[in-house]
């Protein structure tokens, strides 16, 4: 039985998400109700050519409090993928293939969605790292133009060796202003036609929608992305103020060793204070500018003590609220 088939269902995910994957924010997600976080995705051909530290480099960071970790490359060599999955293999609990990324630069490089143009290479992919990992192999794919073509890739993925799916509901093509809603009908076929683990991505903001989505689905757990930035707590109960989940992160912050700058600070900063710097537009500028982590905690506790002296006090609730995505 693999590292997946372990866990309690449903699997509660936070998806890959370049800048905002960082070691910190992956312990306090876990804190909040996370099953398992997964890395931002690692080019597999940067990664070998630069002889990065598999523990730490520009990609992330880790260390032993940060499990269960799911590592995500991307590329399209088969030997030069199974080679950085070799290296990096020992810091995590599994291994997971981009097959899903429909960005110009993915488009440019030839991996992520862009994959699916060549079934035979996917297969080639995950068919190698799957016979010679000691990591099970997960894959993140986005859903083809018809259901048929989709449920015979997953089939293909699950021939292949892959340990489960994450399937995001939507086409390579719906992005940006043709986003669209992500199809959950074709999610559910898929889990009913593959006996391996599928995971759910796309359409869930709330509490009511990731409900929604298990019953209708049947799926093994889902995969938050975005919406999760602006509200860590969709996995969990405790009801917590804003300033009280940036604080906690500030704080893990400090306590680890991080090889990231400081643009994944301020990047969660505007999501999680959303709210508060539209109200106290002059911090939003203030977080911008800082040169340091310290610069930062000291305008966080310039926020606390202006809406600590806030004479309307009626809208407090509303700035202290996670805000909706």
């Amino acid at each position: 039985m693999d590292f997946w088939q372990k866990l309690k269902k449903p699997i509660k995910i936070v998806a890959p998400m370049v800048g905002n994957s960082d070691l910190s924010w992956r312990i306090l997600s876990r804190k909040y109700g996370a099953d398992v976080c997964y890395t931002e995705m690692v080019h597999v051909e940067s990664f070998l050519q630069s002889k990065s530290d598999p523990q730490n480099n520009y990609w992330f960071s880790t260390n032993k409090e940060d499990k269960p970790l799911i590592i995500q490359i991307c590329g399209n060599n088969p030997d030069k993928m199974l080679e950085a999955a070799e290296k990096l293999q020992n810091y995590c609990n599994g291994i997971d293939i981009n097959l899903g990324c429909p960005q110009p630069i993915a488009k440019k490089g030839y991996y992520g969605a862009y994959l699916q143009e060549n079934m035979s290479l996917i297969y080639q992919i995950v068919n190698k790292l799957s016979n010679n990992l000691k990591v099970p192999i997960s894959c993140k794919i986005r859903i083809l133009e018809t259901l048929e073509n989709t449920i015979e890739y997953a089939k293909m993925l699950e021939n292949a060796g892959c340990s489960l799916i994450a399937v995001h509901g939507r086409t390579r093509e719906q992005k940006g202003d043709k986003t669209g809603l992500a199809n959950w009908e074709i999610i559910k076929k898929i889990k009913e036609s593959v006996c391996i683990p599928v995971i759910a991505n796309g359409n869930m903001s709330t509490k009511k929608d990731i409900k929604h989505c298990l019953e209708y689905t049947k799926c093994d757990g889902i995969m938050i992305a975005e919406p999760h930035l602006y509200n860590p707590l969709l996995f969990t109960h405790l009801k917590l103020n804003v300033l009280e989940i940036f604080y906690e992160y500030l704080n893990i912050f400090t306590k680890n060793d991080n090889f990231l700058t400081l643009i994944e600070v301020k990047s969660h900063a505007f999501k999680l204070l959303r709210n508060i710097l539209d109200f106290l537009p002059e911090y939003r500028f203030k977080i911008g500018n800082s040169k340091n982590i310290l610069n930062i905690i000291n305008v966080f506790y310039d926020i606390i003590d202006e809406i600590l002296f806030l004479e309307n006090k009626s809208i407090l609730p509303q700035l202290l609220k996670s805000k909706s995505y």
